[in-house]
């Protein structure tokens, strides 16, 4: 319905794209006026009253309330306690937040007047837009993070396929377009964290969650994960990134035309923490398996940047032990063990 808006909206909650968004829900919805605002002013405005209401313009109280509540409402008194103009024509108005992952930054206000009512049902699909647009918007956050995210060691491919399957929601299914967008956004953080930093197994397996999240949108059925890890295991702090690079290394080269399942498990034995992540993909052929824990083996073309080598190098470095590795021709098995601390 508003595809006009899309591509503006790629590039943030622009002036421009303010305007096209208003045009589109004046013309469209049919009505009275339409204003979009940012936390404290109108960025753009369409309809009855703009000859004393224009971009620039302090937003209205409603709006305030609207984002700091981060709720859609009604306002029945509209602009009528703010604006003192003696033939203003506006009346009651329509409040939706406009969002970013960390909350509103905006609202899309539509206005009624004598001859345009507020309609309980455009009420309602205002709000369902006010979804699909926040969508959007987030969509263009991530985006503007994408070259830090590959700075971060982020594989390329996941990030553009990560990005293309939240697009291809915002339309369809813009709750399950949000949640990935959080997933996504909770990914970039944990590649963006300080590396030297020790976590709980516990947060190391929510980054974990949050990249499975985004790639089971992508599989679906085709992608099936089950993380059975003990309540004391979950306590045990360890460097980060050591379980998230081996499950991603298991999605990227274990799988193939065929369904995919993994097992991550974590128990505590004797004071020592050991986790294994089993897949049941292609493995890894006899040739590469004594040189894939190597330097540069599996951090080329076809690795994931911070992958089996890199996990195997920093678990030496700090425990002088590094992670065990079989392959089978159906499947692979990783393990790491480090000492409950």
């Amino acid at each position: 319905m508003l595809s006009r808006t899309l591509p503006e909206l790629r590039r943030g909650l622009t002036e421009g794209a303010a305007r096209t968004l208003a045009y589109e829900l004046f013309e469209k919805l049919g009505f009275g006026a339409v204003a979009v605002t940012d936390r404290e002013r109108v960025l753009a405005y369409v309809g009855a009253g703009a000859d004393h209401h224009a971009a620039g313009d302090t937003a209205i109280r409603p709006v305030y309330q609207a984002i700091a509540e981060n709720r859609p409402l009604v306002a029945p008194l509209g602009i009528r306690v703010d604006c003192r103009h003696p033939a203003c024509p506006l009346g009651a108005a329509a409040v939706v937040p406009l969002r970013l992952s960390d909350g509103p930054v905006g609202a899309v206000v539509a206005y009624a007047t004598d001859g345009s009512p507020l309609r309980d049902s455009a009420v309602d699909l205002l709000a369902q837009l006010g979804d699909q647009l926040s969508a959007q918007l987030q969509l263009s956050e991530l985006a503007s993070a994408t070259n830090t995210a590959l700075q971060a060691q982020m594989e390329p491919h996941f990030v553009f396929n990560a990005l293309n399957t939240i697009a291809s929601l915002v339309r369809t299914d813009p709750d399950r377009a949000r949640s990935l967008v959080l997933a996504f956004a909770d990914y970039v953080r944990s590649k963006l964290s300080r590396p030297n930093k020790l976590v709980t197994l516990d947060e190391e397996l929510h980054h974990v969650q949050s990249y499975l999240e985004l790639e089971q949108a992508r599989f679906g059925s085709q992608l099936a994960v089950t993380i059975d890890v003990s309540p004391d295991a979950r306590t045990v702090r360890v460097p980060p990134f050591l379980v998230q690079p081996l499950v991603e290394n298991a999605v990227k080269h274990g799988k193939t035309e065929n369904p995919l399942r993994i097992v991550v498990r974590g128990r505590v034995r004797r004071g020592r923490l050991r986790v294994t992540v089993r897949d049941d993909g292609r493995g890894i052929a006899r040739e590469a398996l004594d040189r894939v824990l190597e330097p540069g083996v599996s951090e080329g073309k076809d690795g994931l940047g911070l992958g089996l080598a890199s996990v195997h190098r920093r678990l030496t470095a700090h425990y002088g032990e590094g992670v065990k590795l079989r392959s089978f021709p159906f499947g692979t098995i990783v393990r790491l063990e480090v000492p409950v601390e």
